[in-house]
């Protein structure tokens, strides 16, 4: 172990993309992924085992240091996380707006972790909560159910086999309510079907994933977005975003409705637009929602 560090990692990569990438963009939503100090940790439980992938731009490469028994699907992973599979080139940004915003980013590439499970599980999590209690539920159920790994700030999330042996007072005491617990066990008892998604189109995968019980068209999309790369993925029914986006690219406020009118000339790169403006657009207020730590009570 180096002094005062992680382990001396398993192994190292230094990726090249083919085009400028934006990390932060590409890894937008990706609940397995923390910052901590300019370095991103990608923890996550690969079919070969867990592993954590610790990486920083270093110039015009990523630099990634690996520890873990799934280092090499991880590895393997990589440049798809940062968006390598993604094809971005018959966007159009006419909109003045949306070009302004996209000369912001190094690039507008959305990337995918290939891991369905964790996609669905972590978005559920997030079901008509506030981000920052959501949050807290995902590092107590990886703390306290987790894997554990050799480095990072924390351990992975919680296996589906180990989701199924949570009783609902046992999620409760982490901040998960009955409702999202159902949803939380329902993407564990179907874990090995999600991971099947990637062989099939993001519209497909939309599909099958919201005829799942309490999975609507948000989680639908955080999920396929963030496991499959989904460029055109937009979170209906968030209760902030129809509002931000409305007012982005029309100059008012609006409802789903409205933002999916207004999002529709960029058909095919919906979700590129939607983190565009969620990371740098216009915003008419910023709003405190109130927070309600379940886990107390």
């Amino acid at each position: 172990m180096t002094e005062g560090g992680p382990p001396t990692p398993d192994g190292s990569l230094t990726y090249r993309p083919r085009d400028p990438v934006d990390v932060g963009f590409a890894t937008m939503g990706v609940k397995t992924i923390r910052h901590r100090a300019g370095v991103r940790w990608w923890t996550t439980v690969t079919p070969e085992g867990p592993a954590v992938v610790a990486f920083r731009r270093v110039g015009g490469c990523v630099r990634a240091d690996g520890w873990g028994p799934g280092l090499d699907w991880a590895f393997t992973q990589f440049p798809a996380l940062l968006g390598a599979d993604d094809d971005p080139t018959d966007f159009r940004p006419e909109h003045p707006v949306v070009a302004a915003l996209a000369g912001r980013f190094a690039g507008l590439r959305i990337g995918a972790t290939g891991r369905w499970y964790e996609a669905l599980a972590t978005a559920a999590i997030g079901q008509r909560v506030v981000r920052a209690d959501a949050g807290a539920s995902r590092t107590r159920l990886s703390r306290h159910h987790g894997e554990p790994v050799p480095a990072g700030p924390e351990p992975t999330f919680p296996v589906p086999a180990r989701i199924l042996t949570l009783a609902d007072h046992d999620l409760h005491r982490l901040g998960v309510e009955r409702s999202r617990a159902r949803v939380l066990r329902i993407a564990a008892t179907y874990a090995d079907r999600l991971e099947a998604l990637h062989e099939v189109p993001a519209s497909e995968a939309d599909t099958w994933l919201r005829r799942l019980p309490g999975v609507g068209p948000w989680t639908s999309a955080l999920t396929t977005s963030v496991a499959g790369g989904d460029a055109d993925a937009v979170p209906v029914g968030d209760l902030h975003l129809p509002r931000t986006v409305s007012y982005a690219l029309t100059g008012t406020e609006g409802d789903d409705d409205r933002m999916l009118e207004a999002l529709a000339p960029f058909a095919g790169h919906r979700q590129r637009v939607v983190r565009m403006v969620k990371l740098a657009g216009p915003r008419r207020h910023r709003p405190v929602p109130f927070r309600y730590d379940i886990s107390r009570i």
